[in-house]
């Protein structure tokens, strides 16, 4: 691999997979339970960040986290560490890896009524590709441009995956202007949980969002 033409590849190690839980946007967790019923895969699914609206009297999920299976492995990771999913719908924050968030802010502005975030990206380090050619790349994960050169595929998944957060959140918006929501930016424990894609669809219907 010279310097002129590397590029990222996965090797296929599967260590991705074991990680972490596997954190998902809401329509994500449709998707990957329709998946899941034919494969007879088990899943389960935690809340992640989510906002409280005060008139319906619910928590909004806006991120969640799939948990990993009793061995320690995420639940579609099949034989040889190839994923059971990846030609149907392989999640965008597995997309994207090893470009992967570093942090994600929300923020509320209860004047204006609007939500809206910020998110940074980092390389991670858990990749056994990066692990492998650290020094090599050195140079490259220091510039933003060479980064978005090397990982080309990766970073244009997390620039999707950053759309689609963005689209949840302008509706949040649109929704609290018109007085349908009245969002508050910490979640009530004593409070249950709704998915947001299928809480916003109960006021726009033709909210949708696609699989790539």
């Amino acid at each position: 691999m010279g310097k002129d033409n590397i590029r990222f590849v996965c090797l296929r190690c599967g260590l991705c997979c074991m990680a972490s839980p596997i954190s998902l946007l809401p329509h994500e967790t449709l998707v990957l339970n329709d998946l899941a019923a034919p494969l007879n895969v088990k899943l389960k699914f935690v809340e992640g960040y989510a906002v409280y609206d005060r008139i319906s009297g619910v928590n909004v999920a806006l991120t969640y986290h799939m948990q990993l299976g009793n061995n320690g492995k995420c639940v579609f990771l099949g034989k040889n560490n190839l994923c059971l999913i990846h030609k149907r719908y392989k999640p965008l924050i597995c997309r994207s890896f090893p470009y992967t968030i570093k942090s994600i802010n929300y923020y509320f502005d209860p004047v204006a009524k609007i939500a809206f975030h910020r998110s940074s990206y980092t390389i991670s380090l858990a990749c056994e590709f990066i692990k492998k050619h650290k020094s090599m790349l050195e140079p490259y994960l220091k510039d933003e441009f060479l980064i978005k050169k090397f990982f080309d595929d990766e970073t244009r998944y997390a620039n999707l995956m950053e759309k689609y957060r963005s689209m949840y959140l302008l509706a949040l918006s649109y929704l609290w202007r018109v007085g349908y929501v009245d969002l508050a930016s910490d979640a009530r424990t004593d409070r249950p949980y709704v998915n947001a894609y299928l809480f916003i669809r109960r006021y726009i219907p033709y909210f949708a969002i696609r699989p790539y």
